[in-house]
């Protein structure tokens, strides 16, 4: 295994571990776009779009996708592995001996104070990758503003909304 692949696995590990319920995207960023350049914006950009429009969280996605371009089919599975070990030891620890905490209401403000932060991680993330383009046009503007109102006016399926944003690019 090579420095970087063990370096994507200890960071992916880490990224799953500080990450709860989203906002891994923003850490990818930092990790493989701005600190290791593993990957571009553009990259970051197109591997997000595609991780939302297939079942599943995007964070397997991105670090499938940093592995796979390190190190091929085996780097990939080293990017799943180190991103998806941490859950799911966490998962079985939780069931066993934290199932019971779910009735507490200072877990549910906790939850819902964590959803927020990640909120407002994706949202940072999403500024960052756009703020380095030079060449958005006011089409693309409109799709996105667009595309986050009808989601949220009619809890459209991201799918839907990814693939007609999609066709409008291709057509403009």
């Amino acid at each position: 295994m090579t420095t970087e692949l063990l370096y994507l696995f200890v960071g992916s590990m880490l990224v799953s571990l500080s990450t709860f319920g989203g906002g891994a995207q923003a850490l990818f960023y930092q990790m493989g776009v701005l600190q290791t350049h593993w990957i571009t914006r553009t990259d970051l950009s197109a591997v997000l779009a595609f991780g939302y429009a297939t079942p599943g969280p995007a964070v397997f996605g991105t670090a499938t996708f940093i592995g796979y371009k390190l190190g091929g089919i085996g780097g990939a599975a080293i990017g799943t592995i180190g991103v998806f070990i941490v859950p799911f030891v966490l998962s079985l620890v939780a069931v066993r001996y934290f199932g019971h905490l779910l009735d507490n209401p200072h877990a549910s403000s906790f939850i819902k104070g964590v959803g927020l932060g990640v909120a407002g991680l994706v949202a940072a993330t999403a500024i960052g990758v756009l703020g380095h383009q030079t060449n958005i046009h006011l089409w693309q503007v409109a799709v996105a503003v667009t595309a986050l109102g009808v989601t949220l006016k009619w809890q459209l399926n991201p799918v839907f909304v990814l693939l007609v944003g999609g066709s409008i690019g291709l057509l403009l």
